[in-house]
């Protein structure tokens, strides 16, 4: 049975697509959601309808590629709540660019958002779970992080660096009793994969195995999962929801 009841989530990206569907389901299921983006009035209306529900949502407005304000975002969310139990980072940037006419801006920026971030989130957010002695990190991953890309090689860059970094903190925390997995979602139907695919969008979902794009509340449940008693001796792991077409 998977439970969360009265465990503390903090959820980054949390305005829209896979973050917000993960903030409403944790919070549904019990737990103190701490809902984080960049965008505050998005993740304001978030808070707002959770707790229109009866459940429970607090907010942080945060950009993800900083040390520092991530750092005072943990510090904060611990001195409110005492503990972190549950991490979903989902918060990322995506755009299509031709591998060669990719700018030294654009490539600092997706690492900077994708990679850099992770690593100051998971590793503030990592030392609050080992103190505690308990903890679970879910990272939001990508097929492309494994698998390369030639319009989105900064972004395969950045989730293949991802991927690298959750294998190791699963490496390094796990001891303490914290697990840390990382979810390929696949072909999702969120505004920044549709931004992303802005005119062939119909094309590959229909291509997709199942023959159409996920929906952010069906990625939500995965990660329930991961986040209750099923993902408790799960660790190191880079799970995808669905396999993919061609392979």
């Amino acid at each position: 049975m998977v439970s969360i009841q009265n465990k503390v989530a903090l959820v980054t990206g949390a305005a829209s697509g896979i973050g917000r569907a993960a903030a409403h389901l944790l919070a549904l299921e019990g737990a103190q959601v701490l809902a984080v983006d960049r965008d505050e009035s998005g993740v304001g209306r978030v808070c707002e309808a959770i707790s229109a529900r009866g459940a429970r949502a607090g907010c942080a407005v945060c950009d993800l590629g900083e040390a520092e304000q991530i750092r005072a975002m943990v510090e904060s969310a611990l001195a409110q709540y005492g503990r972190i139990d549950v991490l979903v980072h989902a918060a990322g940037i995506c755009h299509a660019m031709p591998l060669l006419q990719l700018s030294d801006d654009q490539w600092r920026e997706t690492l900077r958002i994708n990679l850099d971030g992770t690593f100051f989130l998971t590793r503030d957010v990592g030392r609050a779970m080992v103190e505690q002695g308990s903890g679970t990190m879910i990272l939001m991953t990508s097929d492309r992080g494994v698998y390369g890309s030639i319009d989105y090689a900064h972004y395969a860059a950045s989730k293949g660096g991802m991927i690298a970094l959750t294998k190791s903190l699963a490496l390094a925390l796990g001891k303490h009793g914290v697990t840390v997995n990382g979810l390929n979602p696949g072909m999702t139907d969120t505004p920044l994969a549709r931004t992303a695919n802005p005119k062939n969008w119909d094309i590959k979902a229909a291509a997709d195995v199942l023959g159409k794009a996920a929906m952010p509340d069906e990625i939500a449940q995965t990660i329930l999962f991961l986040a209750g008693t099923g993902g408790a001796y799960t660790t190191g792991q880079i799970l995808g929801t669905r396999i993919r077409y061609g392979q």
